[in-house]
């Protein structure tokens, strides 16, 4: 039975967070690590991206989480042992449903027995069919420090590396080594099931506001959260790229998966895009960031006394363009603006769009209505209009700034 069929508790869990997994079937194999404890956690975020989930467990896992909280997770009965049915011909058989094995926890146990093709449980023995099959296996280790540092354990990673595992490393802390962390092993299977039309190419964003100081205590900044450059980095990741977000004070954290370099004024960011363009070729560059236009003309070494000036006139100067700075640094990589406009017509956007397209500024501008209600920096709904060198704009929106993402990289891709 499916959540489709009548699991009422379920109807609002699949595809709250997104459709990427919509039409997926993951097979989640237990092993007997006290990690098996995020499984619940695990299966339903799998879920909430639209995957059906179907739980393996070895007997050492049923010692630790329960086939009955397990099925009231994911909607399905738990396989235990393997019955005349075939199940794990069921999932990955010539004619599986299963998309995707993911090994998690997976004990040192099970590695040496998935690499030796020593099949004697239903975890075992699904991995072996999964890996006849062809179907993508991410092997997520779940054990303590010794025992992961063990020569035999490395050499059968490295043998499950050899025939095409992904082996999704643990994080070594308090003697132990523990399983990857739920949310990203989750971007790991979105990456690995997604459309992978940025795989091999090299994406920088920048993204957040900036800060200029008038004095230790004060600076010029703006409101925006960094929400959109984040999520565009999820999502230019989940394609398959390699993505740098060069990212300064927002309010939203990047995902901890992201390479990111963090900044905090106008030219630490400018400073930091040009020290990646030195280290690597980039393929696109999306400048999301809210850079301040202007910072004091100096800034003061103390705290200015409030209690000592009753009045205080600032000299501004404008700051440097990141997008000029992008265009200088590498003509060849595609560089999309972005614009956050006081307009809210589409014609009077897709102007202020054409200004700078016209003077060589960038390949392609994304412009935003920042004073519409309910849209903009501080809000997580937004609208796009996309101008391009060639062809009408593209109107993206309203929606949620989730939704404008993978909106979005459509629409880049699909002028590229």
């Amino acid at each position: 039975m499916t959540s489709e069929d009548g699991w009422e508790h379920l109807r609002d869990i699949q595809g709250s967070w997104s459709d990427h997994l919509r039409g997926k079937t993951i097979v989640v194999a237990i092993s007997g690590s006290v990690a098996a404890l995020e499984s619940h956690r695990l299966v339903r975020a799998l879920m909430r991206h639209g995957a059906q989930v179907r739980c393996v467990v070895t007997a050492a896992a049923a010692e630790l989480v329960s086939t009955t909280s397990l099925e009231w997770a994911s909607g399905f009965p738990v396989v235990t042992q393997l019955t005349g049915r075939c199940e794990h011909l069921e999932f990955f058989g010539e004619r599986g449903q299963g998309h995707l094995l993911l090994l998690a926890p997976a004990t040192a146990n099970t590695i040496g027995k998935v690499a030796l093709g020593l099949d004697d449980n239903a975890v075992t023995t699904t991995a072996t069919t999964a890996l006849g099959s062809g179907v993508p296996l991410l092997c997520c280790p779940g054990m303590h420090e010794p025992m992961m540092a063990s020569r035999v354990v490395q050499g059968n990673l490295a043998r499950l590396a050899e025939l095409g595992v992904e082996i999704l490393e643990p994080t070594v802390v308090e003697g132990k080594a523990k399983m990857m962390g739920v949310d990203e092993i989750v971007a790991r299977v979105l990456r690995r099931l997604g459309p992978s039309d940025l795989k091999g190419r090299r994406v920088l964003l920048t993204g957040g506001p900036t800060r200029e100081y008038l004095d230790p205590a004060r600076c010029l900044t703006n409101p925006s959260s960094g929400q959109s450059a984040c999520l565009l980095a999820q999502e230019a990741y989940r394609r398959g790229a390699e993505v740098v977000l060069v990212y300064g004070p927002g309010q939203v954290q990047p995902a901890p998966w992201l390479t990111v370099r963090r900044v905090e004024t106008g030219q630490q960011m400018g400073e930091a895009v040009q020290a990646v363009f030195e280290q690597q070729k980039i393929d696109i560059a999306l400048a999301v960031a809210a850079v301040a236009d202007f910072k004091p003309s100096r800034r003061q070494e103390h705290k200015i006394a409030t209690n000592q000036v009753a009045e205080l006139d600032l000299q501004l100067v404008a700051t440097p363009k990141i997008i000029d700075l992008i265009r200088s640094l590498s003509p060849e990589t595609r560089l999309v603006g972005f614009k956050a406009s006081s307009h809210s017509r589409d014609e009077e956007l897709e102007a202020e769009a054409r200004r700078y397209l016209e003077r060589g500024r960038v390949d392609t501008m994304v412009a935003n209505p920042i004073s519409e209600p309910g849209l903009g920096f501080e809000s997580s709904w937004n609208r796009y209009l996309v101008v391009g060198q060639t062809g009408k704009p593209q109107a993206i929106g309203p929606a949620s700034k989730e939704s404008l993402a993978t909106k979005l990289w459509d629409v880049l891709l699909a002028c590229s």
